[in-house]
């Protein structure tokens, strides 16, 4: 190998060499690109706090109607779910047991008090009738047996629904009457009516688990349904959300974006040129996609919703919005 070989090849080493250490140098001094965290707008929205219980939809006014003796049902004049008036004869019954003393007083008192003769008030005394006027919401059939004591006939004034539910202890204090609640069929999630909180008793009264569970205490509630159009059947179990206090245009951040340092939450807001700045806040209310915010940022703020990328006050970033 000549000589004219061998410097060339150490002049490429050495340019090779140089370009390699101008890279190294460049790499070095140049500043750092600014980290890339997605960005959000805090938010204005109503907040509404609730308490979910279960209820039992009811009429507003019922009647029950009884025997006043073990009877055998002979006749239904009515059927389950017609509307009757009242005095309107229900169901004939048969007393095996009651002695003819007992029977011919019953027809003395039906032939004195309904002015019948003596064949009418024989057979009132087998009648039961309705006391009110409204829908026949529970009826025996032909052949049943009836005990004293037990509901018969059952009528219900429909028109008029309520609901009946129990608020455990813990939110008795945040109930008032007038709050509006939601009422959901728990057959039917689709059908949904608005109610109102008419009544809340002055007392609670004690839970008993037939497990011997914890005992707890609950505070019976009353809810007019206000929806004219509902289609709630009585007796059917109901999910109540009541709404216990609503705060109208409330400021909300996502749940990523909050930060905390000791005690103390703090979110980073975003200016527009990419430099963030600590804001310490205060909150209210956890929403199901993020948190109240009742001091600190205003609606309309750009906040970093990233509460994991290590972050500093006046650090500059590259906002994402598309996140």
């Amino acid at each position: 190998m000549c000589m004219r070989d061998r410097r060339y090849r150490w002049v490429l080493v050495l340019t090779a060499c140089v370009l390699i250490g101008m890279l190294i140098v460049s790499a070095l001094s140049r500043p750092d690109l600014p980290e890339t965290v997605p960005v959000t707008q805090a938010a204005k929205e109503d907040v509404y706090n609730t308490v979910s219980v279960k209820g039992t939809v009811r009429a507003k006014r019922e009647s029950q109607e009884f025997v006043y003796a073990p009877a055998r049902v002979e006749t239904c004049y009515v059927s389950l779910g017609e509307t009757v008036e009242a005095g309107q004869p229900l169901i004939q019954v048969y007393y095996p047991e009651v002695s003819e003393e007992v029977q011919q007083a019953a027809t003395a008192f039906f032939e004195e008090t309904a002015n019948a003769s003596p064949e009418q008030a024989a057979q009132n005394g087998t009648i039961v009738r309705a006391s009110m006027d409204g829908t026949v919401a529970q009826l025996p059939e032909e052949g049943d047996l009836l005990l004293p004591g037990v509901t018969a006939v059952r009528i219900g004034d429909f028109s008029d629904l309520s609901v009946e539910a129990k608020v455990p202890e813990l939110y008795a204090t945040d109930l008032e009457v007038g709050q509006r609640a939601n009422i959901t069929s728990v057959a039917d999630s689709g059908n949904t009516v608005s109610a109102s909180l008419t009544e809340i008793a002055p007392y609670a009264v004690q839970t008993f688990s037939i497990t011997g569970g914890n005992q707890s205490a609950v505070v019976r509630c009353s809810l007019q349904i206000t929806d004219t159009d509902a289609e709630l059947m009585p007796g059917t179990t109901v999910d109540v959300k009541l709404f216990t206090d609503t705060i109208e245009n409330a400021v909300t951040v996502p749940y990523t974006a909050i930060r905390q340092d000791g005690t103390q939450q703090y979110v980073f807001v975003c200016e527009p040129d990419g430099t963030i700045h600590r804001k310490d806040i205060e909150t209210g209310y956890q929403l199901s996609q993020g948190v109240q915010v009742t001091s600190g940022v205003s609606a309309g703020e750009w906040i970093v919703c990233d509460n994991q990328t290590p972050l500093q006050d006046g650090e500059k970033v590259y906002p994402d919005a598309g996140q």
